[in-house]
């Protein structure tokens, strides 16, 4: 017999189930609730920051929150832009690829050198090659010349947004090329020109750039018209170290024939995993390029060229990373251009496929990330630290450069609602 004040034990049950669920619920409505305010707050002190912009952040499967809301606008990214090079690179030529050059020997003891876009020809590669050419039997150490074969790449590419001025971030790009196509020049107050790097020798040409300099030292980049006579003084330089002499001191442009041999091939000591890590860390613009032409040269044959580089990026994005043609547009592959157009959402997914990457970016605080500038561009787009995935992208197309102060409250937020 049930006492008049006792409920069933079926009943009692059943009320402390609704009672726990209830509970549940509103404990999920409590966190949520908090989750919204935070994200309200955030959209309060953004209003003050974002004037021409946006700022997004998701996980692996869908946007968490966006700034301004339901919004997804192409926008100019700068240099971000380089994740998607990155990408694109390693996807076509593969993690563990190294940029080679070929050295072939004629009937008449001339030394061709033919170039397949290395970006990081540097001086202390030089010094290694003309070492290692020293120690070949059949290659006499009196030369008759040397000529340079730069087939591979058009002769005459154009990177919109890259200008012809002595800034090294206009440096020009071709299929061999030395030390990026700049000079580090050291200019004392007499108007004494000198190297200022150890590595490089100073050559009649970097002597001749270096008159009209002010005291101290310069980066400058290599008029357009002279890449491949630097390169050729710089060449004979060191070889002439490693006691090589020449009949002609002239450098020609010529290709390599069916009958020259092959006596020696140079493969960069850096992976393009290693380059890729450079290339970001300092946002290269010289290295971004070659990368891109390169995988036009890999994906579509030679001459590289600037379209079919863009061509490839253009079916990477769209074909192996499923981004709508409609948010992205791309002038070159480093972000100098100001053509260049990327969505909030298409870096998202760029982020996402660069994951396993992350750790060739460099950051602060638990946040790795990447950055962009230029005059009224900047952009950061990035990894937000915790055991959840969470990508962050911050594009603001305004004079002012808020991006620190946006990853300091995005850092400060819940995104967990």
């Amino acid at each position: 017999m049930i006492h008049p004040n006792e409920k069933p034990l079926l009943l009692q049950g059943k009320t402390l189930f609704a009672a726990f669920t209830l509970g549940f619920f509103l404990l999920l409505s409590s966190v949520s609730a908090s989750a919204n305010t935070a994200q309200n707050r955030l959209d309060f002190k953004l209003k003050l920051l974002v004037k021409h912009g946006n700022v997004l952040v998701a996980d692996d499967k869908e946007v968490l929150y966006r700034y301004p809301p339901k919004s997804n606008p192409l926008l100019v990214p700068a240099s971000v832009l380089k994740l998607a090079t990155a990408l694109a690179a390693l996807h076509y030529l593969g993690p563990e690829f190294r940029f080679r050059t070929d050295f072939y020997l004629t009937e008449n003891r001339s030394l061709g050198i033919k170039g397949y876009g290395d970006p990081f020809l540097v001086s202390e590669q030089w010094r290694r090659i003309a070492q290692n050419l020293s120690q070949i039997p059949e290659l006499p150490k009196q030369l008759n010349r040397v000529f340079l074969d730069t087939s591979l790449f058009n002769a005459k590419i154009k990177i919109p947004g890259i200008e012809f001025s002595k800034n090294p971030y206009d440096a020009q790009n071709g299929a061999l090329v030395l030390n990026f196509n700049t000079v580090y020049l050291q200019v004392d107050k007499q108007g004494f020109v000198s190297s200022a790097e150890k590595q490089t020798p100073l050559t009649p040409l970097a002597r001749r750039l270096g008159k009209n300099l002010s005291a101290g030292k310069h980066r400058i980049s290599i008029p357009p018209d002279s890449g491949i006579t630097y390169a050729g003084e710089l060449v004979h330089a060191f070889l002439s170290q490693a006691g090589f002499s020449f009949d002609s001191g002239k450098v020609a442009l010529s290709k390599i024939s069916s009958g020259d041999s092959l006596i020696y091939t140079h493969k960069n000591s850096s992976a393009l995993t290693e380059l890729i890590a450079g290339m970001l860390r300092y946002s290269n613009n010289f290295t971004a390029n070659q990368l891109l032409l390169s995988i036009g040269l890999k994906r579509y044959g030679a001459p590289a060229t600037l379209e079919k580089g863009i061509r490839a990026l253009k079916e990477y994005l769209g074909d192996e990373l499923g981004i709508p043609e409609q948010q992205f547009r791309l002038a070159e592959g480093s972000g100098i251009s100001r053509k260049n157009r990327l969505t909030p959402e298409a870096i998202w997914q760029m982020l996402k496929a660069f994951a396993e990457q992350r750790n060739l970016l460099h950051g602060g605080n638990g946040v790795l990330y990447k950055t962009g500038t230029l005059r009224g561009v900047s952009s950061m787009a990035g990894y937000l630290p915790g055991s959840k995935a969470r990508y962050f992208v911050i594009l603001l197309n305004q004079p002012k450069n808020r991006r620190d102060e946006i990853l300091k409250l995005l850092l400060a937020t819940d995104f967990s609602g």
